[in-house]
């Protein structure tokens, strides 16, 4: 029998995955980079060998075995990532219940974390922290192998779904081990060792698998200048205020951690679930995840970031708060936040169209977001109508400027190893060396240049070059967009026009 932790938190998984599905909104052109790349291994390329993988491998390749097995690459993400953050809500909610005692304020704490809604292809990083989070305070409860080999098996999951992921979750648990065993520095190495050892042999059959096919060293030197052109391209100035006071949350924790924490004697053995004090071994290696991950990912935009970043957030708030305020204060401040979140969020429904959540307009809606997804329908995507429809299917496309939507929506692989070629990335030798050797092996018959010729000649001249020499002729298409160019392999003689773009149409 189910007990009370777990029922509650089966009912906030149920709940926050039927909110995020029926109100699905459209899908950012961002979530295409992963939905490329999960079509690519369907059409049997493999990462790092045919196309190029910036650290995230994990998740795309869950999609695409998904997609494999039970249908169409769109439906299996949107519904793997609605599922990921239904799980995320309910570990909110027992960490939140399990900090403070009490289950209204975990219930407070799984609505903000649903109804802020974070976007659909940053799950990895909804759900890596609030797991790890899971994981290490089962292993402060009490330190056992099992819950130590736990930790060390999640961190291997966040390297591979991203890899800086795994020197936030490493951080936080050295931070862990340190404090939990500060009274045997023996056992707190032989500790770490082991935490070490486990993760390393958990990530080793990928980091063969990348040596065999490109080499480790490369491998992160190409993921490394990713990051460092994303941290440009997304970088927006200073941090805003409101950067400076969450960042207050997890150096709080941290200060509280050795104040008031009080390491479980060595009889004691907590239930992880139950009601209890947290210890300076809980508050810290929180607040030290907490305060890495939001440095990085609320580095620019932060009330569009925010939502990503929520859940680990709140539960540290929560936590603290409970170091400070009376029960009674605590339950009734969770009250008054989960009615205002609810209504808050009721109001934001209703003004974009959403009636009263009857049943039978529950499964109206549902059907409604079913058809939605399943016929890739424009209003749940953006509209392909950049999409080289026009070529064969066996045929690929090269896509400069951001538009990886445009290969997987006209259902083509891309080439070149990138869904779309963005000045400022993968600009080095080694890079376009690569991207030149794969081109050589693709039956490639287009390149889509959304900013012009200029930029992609400016950026890559080798490809350019490529195709140069290789008779593709340039394309203007003022029917769609003045800058728009496409360069086209020569058609046939008998090639048909395309009624909507005017350029020449391949017989399917």
């Amino acid at each position: 029998m189910l007990s009370s932790a777990a029922a509650g938190a089966l009912i906030v998984g149920i709940v926050a995955f039927a909110f995020r599905y029926l109100t699905i909104s459209p899908i950012e052109n961002d979530h295409f980079v992963m939905l490329a790349r999960a079509q690519q291994v369907l059409y049997g390329d493999w990462p790092i060998r045919n196309f190029e993988d910036p650290g995230q491998p994990l998740f795309y390749l869950l999609t695409a075995g998904g997609a494999a097995l039970f249908g169409p690459v769109l439906v299996t993400n949107i519904v793997l990532c609605i599922a990921l953050q239904a799980i995320a809500a309910s570990c909110a909610y027992l960490l939140a219940r399990r900090a403070t005692g009490s289950s209204v304020v975990g219930l407070a704490a799984a609505v903000v974390a649903i109804v802020s809604s974070p976007r659909l292809y940053n799950t990895t990083k909804v759900i890596v922290p609030v797991v790890a989070i899971l994981f290490q305070w089962r292993y402060a409860d009490l330190p056992g192998l099992r819950r130590l080999m736990a930790v060390a098996g999640w961190t291997a999951v966040a390297f591979l779904l991203r890899h800086d992921y795994a020197v936030y979750v490493v951080a936080s648990t050295i931070v862990l081990i340190g404090v939990r065993h500060g009274s045997e520095p023996g056992a707190a190495i032989r500790r770490a060792a082991i935490y070490g050892g486990v993760a390393a042999l958990s990530v080793a059959p990928w980091l063969a698998y990348v040596q065999w096919n490109e080499g480790v060293m490369e491998y992160g030197r190409a993921a490394v200048r990713f990051a460092a052109s994303e941290g440009r391209r997304t970088a927006s100035g200073p941090p805003q205020m409101l950067y400076y006071l969450l960042a207050l949350i997890p150096a709080c924790g941290f200060v509280l951690a050795f104040r008031r924490g009080r390491p479980p004697s060595r009889t004691e053995r907590p239930r992880f679930g139950a009601p209890g004090t947290l210890d300076a071994a809980h508050l810290a290696s929180t607040s030290v995840l907490v305060l890495m991950m939001n440095a990085v990912f609320l580095r620019d935009v932060l009330v569009a970031r925010l939502p990503d970043v929520i859940a680990p957030t709140v539960i540290l708030a929560a936590a603290l708060i409970s170091q400070v305020l009376p029960v009674r204060a605590l339950r009734l401040g969770a009250l008054v936040a989960c009615v205002a979140t609810v209504a808050l969020a009721a109001a934001s429904l209703a003004a974009a169209g959403y009636g009263v959540p009857t049943p039978g307009a529950i499964v109206r809606q549902a059907r409604r977001i079913t058809d939605r997804l399943v016929h890739a329908s424009p209003d749940i995507q953006p509209s392909p109508r950049y999409a080289p429809h026009c070529t064969a299917p066996g045929q690929r496309v090269l896509v400069s400027g951001f538009g990886p939507d445009i290969p997987f929506l006209a259902g083509r692989a891309f080439a070149g190893g990138l869904p779309s070629w963005i000045p400022g990335y993968y600009e080095t030798p080694a890079d376009v060396a690569r991207a030149r050797g794969r081109l050589d092996r693709e039956d490639v018959s287009s390149a889509v240049l959304l900013e012009g010729s200029g930029p992609f000649e400016r950026s890559w001249p080798d490809l350019a070059a490529w195709f140069r020499t290789r008779g593709f002729e340039e394309h203007a298409v003022p029917r769609m967009d003045a800058t728009l160019r496409v360069w086209l392999s020569a058609p046939p003689a008998d090639v048909s026009l395309d009624i909507a773009t005017g350029l020449p149409c391949y017989p399917r």
